[in-house]
Formats: structure tokens, sequence, C-alpha cells
């Protein structure tokens, strides 16, 4: 029993690694961006590019890599996912033309996008749902959630004093490390029911409309929301996903079945997570440039600036988790959220003069407090009452909402920014402060909207404690198909 135990907690350790290593890299080249500029003569064009390839590779590949998960294996595609990850992170610290960078940062992605609900699909098999599964999922949101706010101040670190390559080879030795532990701690379970075919055309479509409509909210904060380049990529990558549910309701062996969104648990926690992440990844974006352009920091002290929220939520997300078994998934999500949208009315009161004790720091305080335990009762919802054969889909449904929520939160937000900016003439430290308080407003009543759709959508009891059916899950399990 204590050695079962042991290993539980050595895969979750694992796991929560390999999460955290992936939501890092969505920020850790952001601080690194000037120095890849300088080195490599990229464009504006060019560097939007080394933060969106990872985004659209990440993105596409969720759907797909989440049922690859259930019927491949989940061990196997969380190997094959660290290493294209590993490979591509190497290739990309070497890489010495934009292009090659580019390139290997869409094939991060990829990996990444492989990964990502493979990791979640396994620990929501390998705990029992209830208040074990709960703690585990509190250290993995722990992990995810902080990992966006650490990557700002390891990527400053890192470029400061090693090198902007630094950044992208951190990565080869911890997958290095983390695939024979993989092998070691984790048993290499796919769904055990028919196999009837698989879904090329509806991963097709899928895939491409995701990446699609994930570019064209990428190109609203350069090119505006009116450019014809953009709304002809989010038209295309709707007409793509309305193909998708149409081949998807004919479909023998979907991708996607569409009646696991009769789930109204899962249903409600993946609108949220469209809400919330994309209000967390548009703030922290708004304040790193804030800091800099406002306030003057250097990428290494804007990157500390952001410790506190980190570390925050690697507290709150695991006491959310126990709060949620105790009391119920629906009131810490909502409480979660109403804090997440306080914390966005403390940080509206910035402006050039005032101080980070003042108001960031309280701010992002509050902010880690509330998105740490919304991400963990939200993951909770979302994979709850879900058969073990379709974790991986689940998985990957969160995922994928909350990836395109972070693409339009900061499409949205920052685009808002700059409209309040633009609208006040010249471009001042003031004007600039005033473009990110508006944003900053939106972002607060975006988080109320959230907490109140979270009241009325959410079910009264989502399940989130040990119940009559744990046995027969847990004999499932043991009976399921292992590689």
């Amino acid at each position: 029993m204590q050695a079962r135990t042991e290993r539980g907690n050595g895969a979750l350790v694992l796991l929560c690694l390999a999460q955290l290593t992936l939501l890092l890299d969505f920020s850790i080249v952001n601080m690194a961006l000037p120095a890849i500029e300088s080195d490599l003569g990229l464009s504006a064009t060019g560097l939007q590019w080394v933060v969106s390839a990872y985004a659209l590779g990440f993105g596409g590949m969720l759907l797909l890599g989440g049922r690859m998960a259930d019927l491949l294996g989940r061990r196997r595609i969380f190997v094959v996912g660290l290493l294209v990850f590993g490979l591509s992170s190497l290739a990309a610290g070497l890489a010495s033309a934009s292009w090659l960078l580019i390139a290997t940062r869409a094939a991060q992605g990829i990996g990444a996008g492989m990964v990502a609900p493979a990791v979640l699909s396994l620990i929501t098999t390998t705990f029992p749902e209830g208040a074990e599964r709960n703690r585990a999922l509190g250290w993995f949101s722990a992990a995810s959630a902080s990992g966006f706010a650490l990557g700002v101040l390891i990527g400053g670190a890192l470029t400061d004093y090693v090198g902007w390559q630094a950044v992208f080879l951190v990565n080869v030795p911890i997958v290095a490390l983390a695939v024979p532990f993989a092998y070691r701690l984790l048993a290499d379970v796919r769904s055990s029911g028919p196999r009837t075919g698989y879904d090329l055309l509806g991963a097709a479509t899928a895939t491409a409309g995701i990446t699609v409509l994930i570019y064209g909210l990428t190109e609203v904060p350069r090119l505006g929301l009116a450019s014809g380049q953009v709304l002809a990529a989010l038209g295309a990558g709707v007409a793509l996903l309305v193909a998708f549910v149409a081949v998807e309701a004919r479909s023998s062996a979907p991708l996607v079945r569409l009646s696991i969104f009769r789930n109204r648990s899962l249903t409600a926690a993946n609108v949220l997570s469209v809400l919330v992440p994309g209000v967390m990844g548009a703030v922290v974006l708004v304040l790193s440039l804030y800091l800099q352009q406002v306030k003057g920091n250097d990428p290494l002290v804007a990157g500390l600036s952001f410790l506190p929220l980190g570390l925050v939520v690697v507290v709150a997300a695991p006491v959310a988790a126990m709060m949620a078994t105790r009391f119920g998934v629906k009131p810490v999500l909502v409480v979660g959220a109403l804090i997440v949208g306080v914390a966005m009315l403390v940080l509206s009161r910035i402006s050039p003069s005032a101080g980070y004790v003042g108001v960031v720091l309280p701010g992002l305080a509050l902010a880690g407090v509330g998105f740490g335990a919304f991400f963990a009762t939200s993951t909770v919802a979302a994979t709850s009452d879900v058969d073990d054969s379709e974790q991986g889909l689940a998985s990957a449904l969160v995922n994928t909402a909350q990836q395109a929520g972070t693409a339009l939160g900061v499409a949205v937000l920052i685009s808002l920014a700059e409209h309040r900016t633009t609208g006040l003439g010249a471009r001042t430290a003031e004007s600039l402060a005033a473009g990110f308080r508006f944003a900053l407003l939106i972002a607060a009543a975006v988080a109320v909207a959230a907490a109140i759709a979270a009241a009325v959508a959410l079910p009264g009891r989502v399940r989130n404690s040990a119940g009559p059916t744990d046995e027969a899950r847990v004999g499932d399990r043991a009976n399921a198909t292992t590689d």
C-alpha cells in the first residue's frame, strides 16, 4: 500500500512538472524577444510569430492529441509528445535563422498539444474520483496556473544571465529526465472499448479550424479587428469548426462524441474556461507592458514582479481543491471568479506614479488566490462524471477552451487598451496607463460575469467526493487494456 502511494505521488510530481514546463513556454520566450530580434534580425512580424507559432501548434493539436491518448495509450502519447517537445526545444536553442526558430516553435507547440491532454487524463484515471483526485488536480492546477507568471520571471533571468538560447535549451534536461521516469511511474492505459476506425476528416477539420481561429485572434493586436486578413482567418476558422461539427454528427467513430456535451458540468466548465483564463492571460501581458513601458523596468525586474502571483497560486490551488471536497466545487469556483474580478479592479488603479506595493502587489496576490481557486475547481468540473475511456477527450476539451480563451482575451483586451491609448492623442506614459486601466476594468467585468454564469450554469452538486461507484471505477482501470 505504501509503495503504491509513493508511486502515485511520484507520478503526480512528474506530471505536474511536465505541465509546468508546457505552460512556462507560453511566456518564457517573451522576455527574450528583444535579444532574439537583435541576434537573428527578426522583423516585428517575425517576433510575433515566435510567440504565435507555439500557440498555433499547441491549440491545433489538443483535440487530436487527447483522443490519441485515449485510443493509443496515455503514457505512449505523453512520451512521444515529450520527445517532440524536447527535440524541437533543442533545435530552437541552436537555431541560427529566423525561419528555423519559428518552425521549431510550432513543433514545440505540437509536442505540447500531445502532452497536455495526456497529463490531465493520466491524473484523472490514476486517482479515483473524489478527495484523492481533487487533491491531485489541486497540485496540477497549481503547476498550470503558476506557469505563465513564472515563465516571465525565469525568461528574464535566463536572458539576462545566460542568453536567449537558454529559454529553449532549459527544456532539454527536463525532458531527458522525464522520459525514463514516465516508464517507471506511469501505466500505459488506454480505452478498452471497441475500435471502429479513426475519424480522419474530423481530425483534419478540427485541427485546421482551431489553428486558423487562434491565428486570427493572435493577429488582432497587431492588425486590428477590422483587418481583412484577420476577418478572413476568423471566418475560415468558424467555417471549419462548423464543418467539424457536421462531420462528427455523422461519423461512426467521432473524434469528439457530441453527446458528451450533455454533461452539464463539463459543458459549463469549458465555457467558463474560455473566460477567466482569457482574463488572466491578457492581464499578465498588460502588466508586463505596463511595468516596462510605463514604469521603465528592465525584463528581469518586470519578471520578478510576477513572483507573488506564482507563489500564491501554488498555495491557493491545492487549498481550493480541499475546500471543494468539503463544500462542493460550485461555491469555490464562483468565489474564485469573483476574487479575480476584485483583483482586476485593484489593478485598474495603475498609473505612472502608482507604487508596486500599493497597487500591483495586492492585485497580483488577489489574482493568485482567485485564479488558483478557479483553475482547480474548473478542472474538477470539466472532468467530473466522465468515463475513463474519454478522459483524454475531456482533458483536450478543457485545454482547448483555456487556449482559445487566452488568445481571445489577449486579442480583445490588448486591442481595447491600444484603442483607448490612441484615442487620447500623444503616446505618453499617462495615455499608455489609461489604456491599460481601461482593459483591466473590462477584465473585471468579464470575471464577474463568469462568476454569475457559474452560479447559474453549473449543477448544484458537481460530483467531487468518493461515491459508491469508486470501487467499480478502480476495477475498470485494472481491467483496462495495458501495453
